[in-house]
This record gives structure tokens, sequence and C-alpha cells, in this order.
């Protein structure tokens, strides 16, 4: 009988020698993928340690209850650069140091926080963070949930320490603050009481180079208590498309212009007014010329009576383009013409017969008692109607009412 023999063969040497070095190779691998994971975890956690250390640094700075130095008391005066200073977190030793810049118009102050620290293979590394610390007193916080009211009857002030309806750009002397509006030739100054918002003063200056950044307490000594009056303000859009549909809400949301040359003027059916109205706007010969101005922005004066008070209308006047009686523009109702335009009022009113406090912008002011701000007009073709919104709904996406109506001509 034949018996089957079936040969074995081993492992040779060559054989075990290549699969321990692939093996070796593997782990090798395996060993450098930890390695570099460990020191992205420890890079991590440090950048992490460094960002919450300069955040603890900025809060700290900002943590001030009063504006000047008081003893025993942080103040936003006593901020400043400091550092460097060690901070020891585990095994990584952290350098903690602040830059500060003040700035006095306004009063704020820039803050740069720098940590540095050395990595597990010697680098260094570092974290920035910066903040802008405004010259605001915290108590000031609280009128963000105030409704704000007229200067005589509500007072709010703004984080500079002045009543908000005074113009941004108007230089704070303290108690007082002074403002240039835009006129091309007579140059004059607004002065305002920083408190009750009201204008008492008037300067004229003829033909002088007087700009908001060169008024000096010197420039209104003479003049900061001469007159009591109200400020009028407010912005004139334009929307001056003539094809397609009736505009809608959309379109006079933030139309681009170009604004075209006009002038503001105040009606008064008050009485015991020392003097007319004054008002001012940026929109002359030279800053609308080939369209270069989107918007008009003016500034009305109106000299209180004995009442402290005004009522009447504010309109709309236009003047030639360029100077020129032969490119003229019209306020007037649709003649198929393309140089005639209708006047729209930003207002939150359905009609001019609903009754609405002045600053929403009614069609005739009552018994205004203080400054009134965004005031604002919108010029449309008078081939369109003016457009009506509803009220805002934040909740649906919707954050402006763009409702309108018409102010001129007025309508029948």
């Amino acid at each position: 009988m034949n018996a089957s023999h079936r040969t074995s063969r081993g492992v040779s040497r060559v054989e075990a020698m290549v699969a321990l070095a692939v093996m070796a190779f593997g782990m090798l691998a395996v060993v450098g993928v930890q390695s570099t994971l460990r020191l992205n975890a420890d890079s991590a956690r440090q950048r992490s340690e460094a960002t919450r250390l300069a955040q603890e640094t900025l809060e700290k700075k900002r943590d001030f209850t009063v504006i000047e130095s008081v003893a025993g008391q942080s103040a936003w005066a006593d901020i400043a650069a400091a550092g460097p200073t060690d901070e020891v977190i585990g095994n990584t030793t952290y350098r903690v140091r602040s830059f500060v810049t003040t700035y006095t118009d306004p009063p704020a102050k820039a803050l740069r926080v720098e940590v540095r620290w050395d990595d597990r293979a010697g680098g260094e590394q570092r974290v920035e963070l910066t903040s802008a610390i405004a010259g605001a007193a915290p108590g000031l916080s609280g009128t963000l949930a105030i409704r704000p009211g007229t200067a005589a009857v509500a007072p709010v002030r703004r984080p500079m320490g002045r009543h908000p309806t005074i113009p941004v750009a108007a230089r704070d002397f303290g108690d007082k603050s002074a403002f240039v509006p835009p006129s091309l030739y007579q140059r004059t100054i607004i002065v305002f009481d920083n408190v009750s918002g009201l204008i008492t003063g008037l300067c004229l200056f003829e033909y002088e180079d007087v700009t908001n950044e060169s008024i000096t307490p010197d420039s209104i000594q003479s003049c900061s208590d001469n007159t009591t009056a109200q400020l009028l303000s407010g912005y004139v859009r334009f929307q001056r498309r003539t094809d397609g549909g009736e505009l809608t809400a959309a379109d006079v949301e933030n139309p681009m212009g170009p604004a075209l040359r006009l002038r503001m003027q105040v009606q008064l059916s008050s009485s015991g007014h020392p003097e007319f109205p004054l008002c001012f706007d940026d929109a002359n010969v030279f800053s609308v010329a080939d369209g270069a101005l989107p918007l008009v922005t003016y500034y009305c004066v109106v000299f209180s009576n004995s009442n402290l008070s005004w009522s009447g209308i504010s309109t709309l006047v236009a003047q030639d383009v360029d100077n020129d009686p032969s490119h003229p523009w019209q306020i007037g109702s649709d003649n198929g013409t393309l140089s005639r335009y209708r006047v729209c009022r930003y207002t939150t009113a359905s009609s001019d017969a609903q009754s609405i406090a002045n600053v929403d912008h009614p069609r005739n002011y009552s018994n205004v008692g203080g400054n009134l701000t965004n005031q604002n007009f919108v010029v449309v073709s008078a081939l369109k109607s003016c457009p009506t919104d509803a009220p805002a709904n934040p909740a649906g996406g919707d954050f402006v009412n763009s409702n309108t109506l018409q102010h001129q001509p007025a309508p029948s």
C-alpha cells in the first residue's frame, strides 16, 4: 500500500525578518501619530488657557465703576498698560502684557492684551485680543431700556454724556457742545446745552474757515448764551426711478440717490418767536454736481417763544440744478414729464388724519417741546406714488418700517 506524504515547509529566516521590519515601520508610524496627537492636544490646551487669561485681563480692565480717578474705586481714567507678568499653569509659564492707547474725541481707550508662552517643542506661541473701552459711565447703560423723551420732558444722555439729539460731530466742551452745520458761504456755530439738548447760542462767521475739528472754547465764548432754540434735523433721500410699476417699501428703504439741490424751510403756525427759523443743508451747487451727493442732511434752528415750544410744518424747496435755470426740477403732481417730483414723508402714520407724536413725523408739528431728529423724507418721481409699509416685525425678519405719506404737493 502506497502512502502519500505531504511536504511541510517552515518560515524561512528571511521571511521572518521582512515581517518584523514591516511591523516595526507600522509601530513607528503609530507612535508618530500618537506623539503628534499629544503635541496638538497640548498646544490646544495651552492656547485655550492663554485665551482665557487674555479675556480675564480684558474684563478686569473693563470692570470700572467711575470715569475719573476716585480713591477706593476702579476708574476708566486708571486703565493703563501693564506687565509683563507671569502666570504659571501646569508646566507652562504664560507672560501676560497689556497695551493701552487713549483717545480724547470721543473719549475712549484702545486696549490690546498679549499672552506669550513656549510650547513643548520650545517654540514661542502668542494669543492677542483687542477691545475698545468708551469713556462712558456704567450707570448710563441703564438708559438703553428707557424710551427716549423730548428735551423738556425726559432728557436721556448718550454715552458721551450728552443729550441724544445733539449731533455726534459736535465738539464737547463740558457743559456745552458746539456744532458747525453744513453751509457753502456763511459759517455758523450752533451751541447746545449738554443736559437739555436745547440750543443756547448761535455764532456767525462770515467766510471764515470754521469746522467741527477747529472749534475751540474761545470760538463760542461771546455767543454761547445769546439765544434759546430747538433743533429740527433729518435726511432727504432720493429714489428717482421712473421705469416699471409703482414703488414698494423696499425701493425707499435705502435709496441711493443721487440728490438734487434743495433747501429746507420751516413755516411756523405758532406765535411769539423772535426770529424766523434758520435752516442749513449740504445740497449746494458743488456737492450735487455730477450726482456726487447720495442724500441730503439738514439742520433747522427754530427759535423758541416764551412757552419754549413751536408748531408748524417743514417743507422742501427745489433749487435749480447746477445753478442753471435751464436745468430745473420741480415739486408737483404728475404731468408726464421727468422733471417733476413728489416729496414723501417717512412716518408711522397710516394717514394725515391719524394723530401721532411729533417724534414720529406728522404732517404738522404741534407744541414741539424739544429737539426732533430723524425727520426724514424721500423724493420720488411724480410718475410714482409714495409707497406704504407695515410696522416692523423683527420676529419675522422685518426690522424696518419704510412707510411714507405724500408731503408735497399737499394731498387733496
